[in-house]
């Protein structure tokens, strides 16, 4: 038998724990964390269903804001171009995440009337 999901708070985590690359990336530099998050939404961007406007929309935005970000000496940034794109990292972190990808922690209790 497997070992339980255990959280920071020592809980057990029922369902699987969805782990996306800037979480996963934590302690890398933040422009290769940046890199690979665009790199994930081209990816989803190109298996994505056609009819999905609003999730294809979301990463449409997100990959032309950052675009202006990631020019220039990537090795030598400047402090306000690197806060820029921690903010950017941050907002977008949950970019084309489906709720249904995700099973539910718990279930509400139910109220007795």
């Amino acid at each position: 038998m497997s070992e339980p999901n255990i959280d920071q708070s020592g809980d057990e985590i029922i369902g699987h724990a969805h782990v996306n690359s800037s979480d996963a990336t934590v302690g890398q530099p933040l422009v290769r964390r940046v890199q690979q998050r665009v790199a994930e939404l081209e990816a989803l961007q190109w298996n994505l269903a056609e009819d999905d406007l609003q999730t294809r929309g979301a990463i449409d935005l997100a990959l032309a804001t950052i675009g202006p970000l990631l020019t220039g000496d990537l090795e030598h940034i400047p402090a306000v171009v690197n806060a820029d794109l921690s903010r950017w990292l941050e907002r977008n972190k949950h970019v084309a995440e489906s709720a249904i990808s995700f099973l539910p922690i718990e279930e509400a209790p139910s109220i007795a009337s």
